[in-house]
This record gives C-alpha cells, structure tokens and sequence, in this order.
C-alpha cells in the first residue's frame, strides 16, 4: 500500500503462507479498494445503507408495490453480498493454494461459482421487478444494457437437464455446464509482491479433451487490488463488475425518488384528511432475527431415566 493512501480498507485474514506465521495461523491484511470500485459500491450504494427509506416503507404505499419494491431491495443486498463474499473468497482460494494437497478442501472455488450464478438469478429477478414498477432512465437503461445476458443464462440453469443432450451433441469447444470464471488480482494481495498481478481463469467442470476450460478477456481497466469478474457461459460474457457498478445509481436514485414522491404525497393526505404526517408514515421496521436460547443438556424427544 502506498503510504499516505486515504482509500477504504478492508481488513481480511487469510491462512498464512508456509514459513510466515506459521501453517493454518491467519493473517489480518488490510486492503485499498477505491470508492468507485465495485465492491465499494456494492456495500454503499448496491445495498442500501441502514436507515433508507426503502428498507421499511409505510403504509400508505400501495400493497402490491411494497412487495415489489421489498423483493428489489432484497435482491440488490443478495447481489452486493454475492459480490462482496466472491472478492473475499477469491483472495482466500489463492492464499489456500500454499496449503498441503491433503488438506486443501476446494471449497472456496465452487462457492465462488455459487455466487457468481446467484447474482445472476438476482439480477433476472430485478430486471423483471424494474420492468413491473415500470420506473426509466438512463441509469436503468444502462444496468439492463450491460445484465442483458442474464436472461438466457439463467434459462439456461433453470432448464439444464433438457440442455445437456444439446450440449453433448455441439461441435462448440466451448461447450460447458457451468462456464467458466475469470478475474485480476494483484500479486501482493495474496502474499507474492512479486507479481505484478494475475490473470485468474478457473473450470469447475472435468476437463474434455480438445475443448476449452476457460476465458479471460484484457479489461481497459483493472481494477485492483481485485476485480473484474466476468462469468463466461454457454458463449456468452456476463460482466459481474459491470452489473454492480450499474446497479449502484439505480438503488440509490430508486431510493432517494421514492422518498421524494412517498413523502409529497403523504403530505397531501395528511393537510387533505386532518392526520399527522407521521402516522401515515408508520411501519413495521425492516428485518428480524430471533435466537432462541435452548436447552442443550438433554437430547431432544428424551426424557430421564429413573430405576424402578
């Protein structure tokens, strides 16, 4: 990190490498991310911040367009924790690598595909949701632009089984199940400074003789210390970084648009009807979890056992 560099940091452990602190130790390492690289947006902007008018809307708001806009909201925060989860794990897989064969589990690759095509089912859902609200813009017109693959592919999942007799008979070398997944990272975020930075490709799949496992395209920008993660799939490109960085003025505009025009209108009501604007404003609030404290000394169904 270059001293004197004010940029966020995310703070992260990763197992140490060999010979460092010492097998299976971690390591804290506090990383720079810009504030418009897209895990700084994904955790602003793409989720919105505690507090926002759209986290519990009052009343008053239409009940079919509360669900709507409560499943958008929902689906932005699954798609910014997603991405943030995929910058972390992705970090964590390389600093794995260093870890004998025998105790590698792997686990960390496949999840990163679990995330990648979680993002895509979200932003299939949002891109519905946005249609149905009917809301425009440029901002919209550009998340749709660069998201417009996620129709097909998500198809494509959803309908995998009555794919694969199709994908077995193409002649493509780019056949696959699950596509495959590229990204950058800088060489000193994951213990080797020196290396500048690596270009990451990684299958999930077994690998077929003669046919392609990977694709990794040259960004006109990289965005570092890591980034620009791109989901190749079924000869289509779906740019991860360009889904959060388009997403982020849609929630954030959606938000601040639907406080404006929420508010003005329960202002109306309120002089119209003689009623406190703050009644009409009334909500549930956003967001529960419970935890129950239980008993763990008896196994459950059980009862004591007594002798006669």
């Amino acid at each position: 990190m270059v001293e004197g560099d004010a940029r966020p940091r995310l703070r992260l452990s990763y197992p140490a490498v060999e010979g460092r602190t010492g097998a299976g130790q971690m390591c804290p390492m506090q990383l720079g991310f810009a504030p418009e690289h897209p895990l700084k947006v994904a955790r602003t902007q793409v989720r919105l911040p505690p507090g926002s008018f759209l986290h519990a809307l009052p009343f008053i708001v239409d009940e079919t367009q509360r669900f709507r806009i409560d499943a958008l909201v929902l689906c932005a925060a699954i798609i910014a924790s997603a991405y943030e989860q995929m910058v972390e794990l992705a970090l964590r897989a390389k600093w794995e690598e260093s870890q004998d064969a025998a105790v590698r589990s792997g686990h960390l690759d496949i999840a990163l595909f679990q995330h990648a095509w979680s993002i895509v089912d979200q932003v299939y859902a949002m891109r519905r949701l946005l249609r149905s609200l009917e809301f425009k813009g440029e901002d919209i017109d550009a998340f749709l632009t660069a998201t417009e693959n996620a129709y097909s592919l998500r198809n494509r999942m959803d309908h995998l089984d009555q794919r694969i007799p199709n994908i077995a008979a193409s002649k493509d070398n780019t056949r696959s199940l699950f596509g495959s997944l590229s990204y950058f990272v800088h060489g000193a975020a994951v213990g080797l400074p020196h290396v500048d930075v690596f270009a990451v490709t990684q299958h999930a799949e077994p690998t077929r003789p003669g046919e392609q496992v990977g694709a990794c395209r040259m960004p006109p920008e990289m965005r570092m210390p890591i980034g620009n993660f791109v989901l190749n799939a079924a000869g289509q490109e779906f740019d991860l970084d360009a889904t959060i960085l388009t997403l982020g003025p849609v929630m954030t505009r959606t938000n601040e648009g639907f406080e404006k025009s929420i508010r003005a209108q329960v202002a109306e009501k309120a002089a119209e009807h003689g009623v406190s604007e703050r009644d009409l404003l009334t909500h549930f609030g956003g967001g529960l979890k419970v935890m129950l404290a239980l008993s763990a000394s008896k196994a459950p169904g059980k009862t004591d056992e007594t002798s006669p």
